[in-house]
């Protein structure tokens, strides 16, 4: 089975328009859109984030392609999915599934009935699969799982919820599933159970469900070739409204109803809040608090690929209750559930047993060996084919490697010498600003000066210091004229040089290692640079501040002397105002000199205010030093990072030439060692060579004396017998047994004489070695 990967619960909010029962209640919209950011903002705070917004004027096409459609390639991969609604009542969640809307207008359509017709487009299209699609309806009354498509007597009786070892997961013992073959024969079965679903009318919603409906769509498939075998479930989950009794004004049945209603829609948030938060998700997750939450356990935090819809009302009479639809979709985001392949157990064994025998050929190969099995033959030919591509890509990357290195140690060159240069290029600057404003200095007392002599002695310097700048300005020329040349280096024009596979490792870590190093030089060039700018600009500034600040200077200081002297005014009119107050006929003076005053007075004003500009102006240029000197410490900083990254790169560079002329020369030192050895090799071959045949030689020679030695003795035997015979008597005849007796002594005594010759020159033989 393959590995599990974690994927979020993404989450769509889709808003209904007002109806018109709100619309007469005089209800207005409460929520506002931002599509492209994927926000709904309830009132004017309030903004969520979701993976899916949809605005009351989206279709319900639109709302299928984007969040549900792409969970259908999933299925036939084998992964489950589910498709959850979840809202207030009236909200809209049975009409965005489609469960109730079966026989409406192409542009009416839910999630479902678009679901089906995709699933068995896709079936019809894949010729190379066998299918068996079967499906399930059921309901959740009031904690009561009922089967919806059982048609028997006992069709109203609760179903029991079982643990499924087999799948590590959960069934319904006694479920009816009905095998379908088409879409049509699915949205039969769809609408015979939505016609048995349990509704009733509150004073919110005149068909209002008043149970959880989940309708499951099984999908085992099998490739005709392969015989690989995959499972995968589609649940398609319409949760019952949250409501409250004041607003449905709901009694007796409908009351109980909506209690185990929003009793199941708690237990689900628990468990929701449970998974979404990562402390309490290792603790425990309260799946068995409900029936709906154990019948969701693979939706929520298990193996399934979950979509959930949150449908909200737009009219403020129901913000509450939309704010809190919103926070439960927002928790329900930060869930993660894990995706596994479902694969039959013997199926997957099968597969792993390949490709466990396909690895065993692969290293059968590389070791040199030969596949002899009838039915590997042909899989033998394209792993030599894959080995022989591999070899070939090992040697381009190989070439690509040696290639980095070659434009790594360039790139460093050129970082170097742009560095000098920038380094060389910020001292003439410095001199030539120094020289600028010396010349400048001489040219005002040039300008100043009447006198013939001095003129002369200044005309002189003005010369001099001109020439420097020309002399300088050459200096700057020549040094980038030979900056730009480029420096020649030692090239290996020859074939590389073989290494170990740790050494080709070793230069693979080294060529990235570098190629690193220089994005991150590259990086802090680019920033450099930008803090250089703003340095420059905020120089600029300061010098235009300064010329500024001198005119502010001066200006303040006239406002200070004007304010004094408003003010000596002012306290001169105020006594003179106190003494005329006595005296009745200086009313009219007095009148002008109040006037006066109060002239005087808003002058001050004005003058302080213009004062206090002034000092913030001041302020701010300060700020604004500080902030050019800080900025100018981190350009310094950066810049000596960069000597530092420079310095690295060129260190690293060094060790690694060292490395690689010590690996070279320890490769050299092997290879003379191991022509040695051949050569030694060689010699003993020769040795035992002329030795083997020396001893074939001896062997040869011993053996053609003993056959003419046994010819000789048998030659003698016979002249013997024959001159014998014939004197032999019935007497003699103990005496030739005698005879016969010392005879065979004798070839005895000689064949052990030669025995023992052969041993001896055997054993020389061996000494020799």
């Amino acid at each position: 089975m393959a590995d599990a990967k974690a994927i979020p619960v993404k989450v769509a909010v889709r808003c209904r328009p007002l109806i018109s029962k709100e619309e007469l209640e005089g209800c207005q919209k409460c929520l506002d859109f931002a599509t492209e950011e994927r926000q709904i903002i309830v009132g004017k705070d309030k903004a969520f984030t979701y993976d899916y917004v949809f605005s009351p004027d989206r279709g319900q096409e639109e709302v299928y392609k984007a969040s549900v459609y792409q969970l259908i390639d999933g299925l036939f991969k084998g992964y489950n999915a589910t498709v959850l609604a979840y809202g207030q009542t009236g909200s809209g969640k049975t009409f965005t599934m489609g469960s109730g809307y079966l026989d409406h207008e192409e542009e009416m359509v839910g999630v479902i009935p678009r679901a089906v017709r995709d699933i068995f487009s896709l079936i019809t299209k894949k010729t190379d699969w066998a299918f068996l699609v079967r499906v399930s309806f059921l309901e959740l009354h009031n904690e009561d799982i009922i089967d919806l498509l059982s048609s028997g007597a006992n069709a109203r009786d609760g179903l029991v919820i079982r643990e499924d070892p087999d799948n590590n997961g959960i069934r319904i013992a006694g479920l009816s599933e009905v095998v379908v073959a088409s879409a049509t024969q699915t949205m039969q079965q769809l609408g015979e159970g939505s016609a048995g679903r349990t509704t009733a009318a509150t004073a919110m919603n005149l068909t209002s469900s008043r149970s959880h409906a989940i309708f499951t769509i099984h999908i085992n498939m099998k490739h005709n070739t392969s015989g690989e075998i995959r499972k995968a479930k589609f649940h398609l989950v319409d949760l019952a409204g949250s409501e409250r009794a004041k607003k449905t004004q709901a009694e007796g049945d409908r009351f109980k109803e909506g209690v185990n209603i929003n009793r199941g829609l708690l237990a689900l948030g628990n468990v929701i809040s449970a998974l979404g938060d990562e402390a309490q998700r290792s603790k425990h997750v309260p799946y068995r608090d409900s029936k709906l939450t154990r019948l969701l356990q693979d939706s929520l935090g298990g193996n399934s690929n979950t979509v959930m819809i949150a449908c909200v009302s737009p009219a403020d009479s129901n913000m509450e209750e939309t704010i809190n639809t919103l926070r439960y979709a927002d928790r329900a985001r930060k869930i993660k559930n894990k995706l596994i392949v479902n694969r039959d157990p013997q199926a997957a064994e099968l597969a792993r047993l390949r490709t466990l025998v396909q690895e065993l050929q692969v290293q059968l190969i590389q070791n040199g060996g030969s596949l002899h099995v009838g039915a590997a033959t042909g899989d033998s030919h394209s792993m030599k084919a894959l080995l022989e591509s591999n070899k070939a890509l090992e040697e381009e990357n190989g070439k690509l490697v040696r290639e980095l290195e070659k434009a790594v140690e360039v790139e460093t060159q050129l970082c170097e010498k742009v560095v000098k240069v920038e380094m060389a290029h910020n001292r003439m600057k410095q001199k030539i600003a120094d020289l600028k404003k010396q010349t400048g200095h001489a040219l005002d007392v040039l300008n100043e000066t009447t006198d013939a002599d001095e003129l002369q002695l200044q005309t002189t310097l003005v010369e001099d210091l001109q020439a420097k700048l020309c002399d300088l300005e050459a200096e700057e020329k020549a040094f980038y004229a030979n900056a730009i040349q480029p420096k020649k280096t030692p090239t290996n024009t020859g074939t590389p040089s073989k290494t170990t596979g740790d050494g080709d490792d070793t230069a693979k870590e080294y060529a990235l290692r570098q190629a690193r190093l220089h994005r991150e030089l590259q990086d802090l060039n680019c920033e450099l640079a930008q803090k250089e700018d703003l340095v420059i600009k905020a120089v600029q500034n300061d010098d235009r501040l300064a010329v500024v600040k001198a005119q502010y200077e001066v200006t303040m200081t006239d406002l200070e002397q004007e304010v004094e002297r408003l003010q000596k005014e002012k306290d001169t009119l105020w006594h003179e105002l106190k003494q005329v107050k006595s005296n009745a006929a200086c009313s009219k003076v007095s009148e002008q000199r109040r006037l006066r005053l109060k002239e005087l007075e808003a002058q001050l004003t004005n003058l302080r205010k213009q004062k206090l500009e002034q000092a913030k102006m001041l302020k701010l240029k300060e700020h604004s030093d500080k902030k050019v000197e800080q900025m100018k410490l981190d350009v310094q900083k950066m810049k000596q990072t960069r000597v530092k990254l420079m310095k690295q790169l060129k260190e690293e560079g060094e060790h690694f030439r060292q490395w690689k002329a010590e690996k070279e020369k320890e490769v050299t030192q092997l290879k003379a060692k191991d022509r040695k050895r051949q050569c030694d090799y060689k010699k003993l071959e020769r040795r035992n060579e002329l030795q083997a045949c020396v001893l074939r030689r001896k062997t040869e020679q011993a053996a053609a004396a003993t056959k003419r030695l046994r010819e000789a003795l048998d030659k003698r035997k016979e002249s013997d017998n024959a001159k014998k015979v014939a004197k032999i008597s019935d007497k003699d005849m103990s005496g030739i047994g005698a005879r016969v007796k010392v005879l065979s002594a004798f070839c005895s005594s000689l064949f052990t004489c030669v025995f023992i010759c052969l041993s001896i020159a055997f054993h020389a033989f061996c000494n020799c070695f």
